[in-house]
């Protein structure tokens, strides 16, 4: 059987009438019939009593009318809503970030989409790098937003924007308020930094940085998110380097010191796989 049946099918039901029926199909009222017959045969069962006087239906045909009905709805309901996905008002788009990301792009990108497609389910997910990428080559998100994270070759990317690295104190440290022009003073000081093993490129980076000055940081405690970071520094067990935005927003007490003379910045990257960028160029195009 195909739709085109069914969908006669459901005309005679309402008519109870061929020849009524072949007119609003358009057809002769023997193909009618025919179509009808075959459809009994298919299914094994009689649909319609008949006699000269009137066409009604079985029980079998009340029932087959009545799922016959919810399949032409449920299949209409399919084709607008796999319709809506390609437009992009439809289904769910799935994006991680990185701490500073939620500070700055990210709120914005989800308040566009959301006036744009008002039915579009968007989720973001904080989480480190290395989990963000990840999650995006098992397909398990769409999007990541990074500071200066590592990628392989089947995805692509580019950079958002860049900001300067920031020193975070606590803000009874002798050196808050001050003006740092050599960082080597800070060889000695306990550092609240994220695992390398989550963000390698990122903790490449922020090495780099420490070794222009001639030392490698002391790292006392582990965060992989930088809330988590700026708690420790407020509680006084360490201090920190994060990127300016990872401090834009809240209300902790810690100083901050912006790097402004050092040649590493933070570099915040958008990234998707190559393979579905014509799928989700409209969303790329967003942030």
């Amino acid at each position: 059987m195909d739709i085109q049946q069914l969908k006669n099918f459901l005309i005679l039901c309402d008519t109870l009438n061929y020849r009524k029926a072949a007119e609003q199909i358009n057809i002769v009222q023997p193909a009618l019939s025919r179509q009808i017959q075959l459809l009994e045969i298919e299914i094994g069962a009689l649909l319609f009593n008949r006699s000269n006087r009137a066409v009604t239906l079985t029980d079998a045909g009340v029932f087959f009318k009545k799922e016959a009905d919810r399949i032409l709805q449920d299949l209409n309901k399919t084709i607008v809503h796999t319709a809506r996905l390609h437009n992009g008002e439809a289904g769910e788009v799935r994006v991680t970030h990185s701490s500073s990301a939620m500070n700055t792009v990210v709120p914005s990108f989800l308040v566009k989409v959301k006036q744009k497609w008002p039915q579009l389910k968007t989720i973001a997910q904080e989480t480190s790098n290395h989990q963000q990428m990840e999650m995006l080559l098992a397909r398990k998100s769409d999007m990541g937003v990074a500071p200066n994270i590592g990628l392989p070759a089947e995805v692509n990317s580019r950079v958002l924007y860049r900001e300067n690295f920031a020193l975070i104190l606590p803000v009874n440290h002798p050196l808050a308020g001050k003006e740092l022009t050599d960082l080597s003073i800070l060889r000695d000081e306990p550092f609240i930094l994220p695992q390398a093993t989550t963000c390698v490129n990122y903790m490449a980076t922020i090495l780099q940085l420490c070794q222009g000055f001639g030392f490698k940081p002391n790292v006392a405690h582990e965060s992989a998110h930088s809330t988590g970071v700026l708690r420790l520094v407020e509680a006084g067990l360490g201090i920190s380097i994060e990127p300016v935005s990872s401090v834009k927003g809240t209300d902790m007490n810690v100083r901050l010191i912006e790097l402004k003379n050092v040649p590493q910045k933070a570099e915040m990257i958008l990234f998707w796989l190559k393979e579905r960028e014509t799928e989700l160029g409209r969303f790329i195009e967003m942030f």
